[in-house]
This record gives structure tokens, C-alpha cells and sequence, in this order.
């Protein structure tokens, strides 16, 4: 039957007030007020009695409302004949229309009335006043409301003769809760809490069937649906529980449906009613559950300072279903609360027990350990075992006894370039990285003290030379034999410091050209930002410019070891037959891959370290096609295999050395 927009919205609100009346169960007297006020708006429903029938068996008006929209007064009197009327329709047991068409010929008001009935007899009735122009749909309207309000009515008044008719504990209510609350906690697996919830609960709360769905991480799953072994989860029914599920642990607020989608969320009216064609339920309950509170470890210091409390986020959702009727049975929506706080905190421990990581280990460990509870000697016995086969261990076992070792890889063939002569760059020819071949050009010094002193060199020799013309000329023209004799001895001396002038021009011309420094060998130029360094810079005689290597030949682990583990090193070297060592090593850039090398060469002389004090440089050889990238001083760490020595010194070794060190005789 569909109704009117605004007779539908009237409905909705009576339904409303009817759902929450019977949730709550009040006093009769409030419940037959409010849900009176509930139908009566004024304009279609004028005004209403609700009648009663007392102990000896008449009926009795009981409460009243909008009766100033029928009498100025406020105040109705019913005469015999409307006395007999109404007895009459209520005996009936049917809703009534009196004083239809009659009524409005002759100027009253029509009415309805509708019985309530329990246990099957007649207890009474309700007498609404209406208005027939107010009503579109005529009389077919009016009766649908009408019957709606007096289910209502008979459903209280069914439920209130049947709490007075409990006794305090009915079929053993209890005693079953405390069987179902001790089957919960005697277990820790989710899915053995799961088949006790869904079937054992069923039980308890006394629905036709009871669903847990649980949030594990992201997702959402249907453990448990009682009468089932397990669950299909592919099922339409699954899927469509598991959504509607999702949206309720995601507002965190029960959900009930009681036959009418009209106070749903509009988020969960689509899924809902996925939900309800599948299942064809009746009535159905989604009730959120959280975890348990966790009490506090200390009480606060001032306990009037409030404690903010986090709010649980639910951890599943149980699904309460009724297939026969609409609406909830009695006590069952408080019996489904009770039941879903037990089942909450049996699924959080549950949940909190599994995450334990490595759980069966512990659980063996702790079985162990429990087995030597009171076992006094037991456990004597099992340390003295334990202590002397950690001796044991610690003592007989050979372990590799290896020496480690910071470094870089090199190239075996490298070279320094000095600066020939104190002066000045002016001219850089390579760059960092750069290839070069040997003899090329490198950098080009200047020195004002060799151009000072060729400049001198070149004019004195050139002075030297015109006194050698004149001195020729004199011999040539002298007459006299002394004469002669003294520029004989002149221009052979003359000569002499000629030669000497002419070879040391020609050395300093050398050095001048040995300015322009080149490369001794082929290679790459391995010194970083030369310009930065060299550029317009004044150097000393000696000093080292940059350094040129060979990285297409030959390379080789340069390490440094602390010279307090050389004692081992030098003692493995010597019993090596071929006078090497294995050496494993990784790259600082990539130390998920190890490589192996040989120990070749130890350096005959200490080094000072900033970061290991005394250290001593060895040389291990390498596999150049092993390496993924030949980077000139890539860092590595090393570790020299020095042979086999007991397990414990291995481990302990640097504690007894130390005691040797600190304490020996």
C-alpha cells in the first residue's frame, strides 16, 4: 500500500516513536502518551483516547491528547450509544471506521477505532478523531496507520506481561553465559573463539543465525557464521556482509534494521539492501566490537586530573539475523550487547597472542622452562651441562680466526709527479681523471731565480767572448815576446771561462725546459681538482704536484692493520707454504657482495693513523675482472684469514689479550 508523501513522512515518525519506545520499555502510562502524540499531528489525526479495560472488566479511558481540536473545552463526553459503539468495534477485533459518511451529513466528527489485544483477548483499544478531507487516500490510509499504531501497542503490552511472567533467572540464563564466557577464554586460537562465538552465541542471545566478521590489517573477512563448518568466502552473501560490515566498523556505531531502511545512513542503504536480498532477513544487528580497555599500570598522581582516553577502533563486527519477524525478540538486542563485549575481548587477546612473533618457539621454551618448576636437582644438573658444554664449545671448537682491515683499491703501477724546481704554475695541460701518455705535458712552472740566473749566465758569456775577439787581436799585433806571452795566457784563460759559461747556460736552459713537467708513465691522472690546487700556486723543489696511474694494469688491496694485530699476521704468514694469505673483502658501495684476495705483502715499517693510532700497510692482490668498477681509492674492509684457533678466543680474544697485556709476569 503506498501512501501520500506527507501521510508517509507521518508514518515514518510513529514508526520512529514505536521502535524506540519498545527498545526502552517505559512505564505503560508514558508509553501510550508518547506514542499517542506520535499520531496525533493535528491536521489529519485531530485527537486520540486510548481505553483501557480495568479489573472488573469495563473500559476506562487512560490517556488523552489534542482533545482542544475536537471541543473548545478540552473535554469529550461519551454517551451510551457511542459506549455501546466502541465496545462493540473493539470486541470485533479489527480496526473500525464509525460515523463515516453519516457523521459529516449531520456535522461530527468521524473517528477509527483500533484494538489491542494480548494473549489473545481484547485489553483495550485507542479512538483516533479524524479529518476526511485531510486524508487523500480515504479510509484505506487511515486503517494502515491505525494498525500500525496498535502492533505497537500489543507488542508492549506483550513484552511487559512477559518480563512480569520471568522469573530471575529463565532457562538458566546465567548458568549458560558463564559456560559460553569460560569456552572463550579457554583459548587462544582465533579460530577455534571464531566457532564459539558464532555457534555458542547464537545459543545465548537466541536469533536465528549470528556472523563475526573480523578487520585483519587492510582487510576485511568473515570468519564465522554459526551452523556452518567454514565459510565460503566467495559467496554474494559473504561479500555483501563484508561491506555493509566494513561501513559499520568505519562509523563505529550499531547498525539495526528492523524491516524499514528509513533511519539508515545513505553510505550504507545500497550495501545494506545487498545484504538483506541475499540473506532475507527480517531483522538484522551489526554491533561493532572493540578491544578490550586496558587498565592502567599506575594510579595518577591526582585523580581529579582527567585522563585522556583514546577511542578503540573496532576489531570485527558481530551480524545478529532474525528471519521470522521484524521486529527483535525480547531482551535480545541486550542479551547481543553482553554477548559482543566478551566476544571483543576474547578476539583482542587472541589477536594479541598470534602476533607474538616466533610464538611457537617461545611456547616450546616456556614448556621447557616449566618442566624444571620444583625440579631443583633437574635444573643443577642442566646447568652444570650447559656450563661445561659452553666450555667445551668455547674450547675444542676451531673457528677461522680472522684479522680485519681498512683500505682502498689502487693500481699497482702509480707515480708521483715532483716539482723540479721551486717556482710558480702558470699552466696546467691536464684535467682530474683525464688519460695521458707518457711524456705528455703536464704542468709548466716558472722560476725567476733560473731566469734570473740565465740572463746573468747569457751576458757574461757573451762578455767573455767580445774580451776574446780583443785578446786574438792583441796576440795577432804584439812584437814582443813577453807581450806575446801574456796574451797567449790571457786568451787561453779567457777561453777556458768560455767553455764554463757555455755549459753552465746549457744547464740552466735544461732546467729551465725540465719546468714543463710531463708524465713519467701512462695512465690517468689521479689527483682531484688540480686547477684548485695548482693553479698560480708557488711550490718547492720536491714537492709532489700529482700522481698518474696505470689503471689498465695490474691492481691490489692497499690496508691498513693496527700493528697490535700484526703478532697474528706475521705468525700465519710464516706458516703459509707459499707465503700468502686469503683475504675477503667488500666494497663500502656495495657490501652485499664479497670478494676474495691474496695477502702478498706486508710493509717493513709503522705508519701513524688518525683513526687506529699505529698501523701497519700490507698489500693483498686482487682479480681485476672481479671488480664491478675500477675506481681509483674506493674504499674497502677487509678480513685476513690468519688460520683456525679455538672457538673462545675467537670471541673473547681482545679480552685476553688485554688481561695478557695488563697483567702478565
Amino acid at each position: 500500500m503506498r501512501l501520500d508523501d506527507p501521510l508517509q513522512h507521518h508514518l515514518g515518525e510513529l514508526r520512529s516513536t514505536g521502535d524506540r519506545l519498545l527498545d526502552t520499555l517505559p512505564p505503560v502510562d508514558r508509553f501510550f502518551r508518547e506514542l499517542l502524540a506520535a499520531a496525533v499531528d493535528g491536521e489529519r489525526l485531530l485527537a486520540g483516547i486510548v481505553w483501557l479495560v480495568d479489573k472488573e472488566g469495563r473500559l476506562q479511558p487512560f490517556c488523552d491528547a489534542g482533545l482542544k481540536n475536537v471541543s473548545p473545552d478540552g473535554k469529550l463526553t461519551v454517551g451510551p450509544r457511542e459506549q455501546q459503539q466502541l465496545t462493540a468495534a473493539l470486541q470485533e477485533g479489527q480496526v473500525v471506521v464509525l460515523n463515516g459518511q453519516e457523521a459529516v451529513a449531520n456535522g461530527q466528527r468521524p473517528r477509527v477505532i483500533g484494538p489491542l489485544q494480548s494473549d489473545g483477548r481484547s485489553v483495550g483499544g485507542v479512538e483516533l478523531f479524524f479529518e476526511p478531507e485531510q486524508l487523500p487516500g480515504g479510509n484505506r490510509d487511515l486503517l494502515h496507520l491505525v494498525e500500525e499504531w496498535c502492533g505497537y501497542g500489543c507488542r508492549y503490552l506483550d513484552r511487559q506481561q512477559l518480563a512480569s511472567q520471568q522469573p530471575a533467572d529463565p532457562s538458566g540464563f546465567w548458568e549458560q553465559f558463564e559456560r559460553f564466557s569460560l569456552e572463550l577464554q579457554r583459548t587462544l586460537n582465533i579460530r577455534e573463539v571464531a566457532a564459539i562465538a558464532v555457534n555458542d552465541g547464537r545459543i545465548i542471545v537466541g536469533c536465528d543465525r549470528i556472523s563475526l566478521v573480523l578487520k585483519e590489517g587492510k582487510r576485511i573477512k568473515v570468519r564465522g557464521i554459526s551452523g556452518q563448518d567454514d565459510v565460503e568466502h566467495r559467496a554474494n552473501l559473504v561479500n555483501s556482509m563484508r561491506n555493509v560490515a566494513r561501513q559499520v566498523m568505519r562509523v563505529g556505531e550499531p547498525l539495526v534494521y528492523r524491516g524499514s531502511i528509513q533511519d539508515i545512513p545513505p553510505q550504507l542503504e545500497k550495501p545494506l539492501a545487498t545484504f538483506l536480498q541475499e540473506g532475507r532477513a527480517r531483522m538484522a544487528l551489526f554491533l561493532p566490537l572493540l578491544p578490550r580497555e586496558v587498565f592502567p599500570h599506575k594510579e595518577a598522581k591526582d585523580p581529579s586530573a582527567a585522563r585522556a582516553k583514546k577511542t578503540p577502533k573496532p576489531i570485527g563486527c558481530l551480524v545478529v539475523e532474525q528471519f521470522s519477524e521484524s521486529r527483535p525478540l525480547p531482551v535480545l538486542r541486550q542479551r547481543a550487547d553482553l554477548v559482543a563485549d566478551h566476544i571483543g575481548a576474547a578476539l583482542h587477546n587472541a589477536q594479541t597472542h598470534q602476533t607474538i612473533f616466533l610464538l611457537w618457539l617461545w611456547v616450546a621454551i616456556g614448556r621447557l622452562f616449566g618442566w624444571f618448576r620444583g625440579r631443583n636437582l633437574a635444573i643443577a644438573a642442566a646447568v652444570a651441562v650447559g656450563v661445561a658444554g659452553t666450555g667445551a664449545a668455547l674450547a675444542f671448537v676451531p673457528w677461522d680466526y680472522r684479522v680485519e682491515g681498512l683500505g682502498k683499491t689502487m693500481p699497482v703501477i702509480q707515480r708521483e709527479v715532483f716539482a723540479p724546481w721551486d717556482g710558480d704554475v702558470v699552466e696546467i695541460f691536464v684535467e682530474s681523471g683525464k688519460r695521458v701518455e707518457r711524456g705528455q705535458p703536464l704542468v709548466r712552472l716558472e722560476s725567476d731565480e733560473l731566469r734570473g740566473q740565465h740572463v746573468s749566465a747569457s751576458a757574461e758569456l757573451a762578455l767573455k767572448r767580445g774580451l776574446l775577439t780583443t785578446l786574438k787581436r792583441q796576440l795577432d799585433g804584439s812584437r814582443r815576446d813577453e807581450d806575446s806571452a801574456r796574451y797567449e795566457a790571457d786568451f787561453a784563460k779567457t777561453k777556458i771561462e768560455i767553455l764554463g759559461l757555455q755549459q753552465e747556460v746549457r744547464i740552466l736552459e735544461e732546467r729551465r725546459e725540465a719546468l714543463t713537467v710531463r708524465s713519467p708513465i701512462a695512465g690517468v691522472v689521479a689527483t682531484f681538482q688540480i686547477k684548485q690546487k695548482l693553479q698560480d700556486r708557488p711550490v718547492r723543489r720536491g714537492e709532489v704536484l700529482l700522481e698518474v696511474m696505470d689503471d689498465s694494469g695490474d691492481w691490489r688491496l692497499e690496508l691498513e692493520v693496527p700493528e697490535y694485530r700484526m703478532g697474528h699476521l706475521l705468525k700465519a704468514l710464516g706458516r703459509s707454504s707459499d707465503g700468502t694469505l686469503p683475504v675477503e673483502y667488500v666494497l663500502a658501495t656495495a657490501v652485499e657482495i664479497s670478494y676474495q684476495a691474496e695477502l702478498t705483502a706486508i710493509a717493513t715499517r709503522t705508519n701513524e693513523s688518525e683513526e687506529e693510532g699505529t698501523i701497519v700497510e700490507v698489500f693483498a692482490d686482487i682479480d681485476t675482472d672481479t671488480l664491478p668498477s675500477r675506481r681509483i681509492g674506493a674504499e674497502v674492509e677487509a678480513k685476513i684469514n690468519c688460520g683456525k684457533r679455538s672457538l673462545g678466543y675467537v670471541l673473547f680474544g681482545d679480552v685476553i689479550e688485554f688481561v695478557q697485556r695488563h697483567f702478565w709476569l
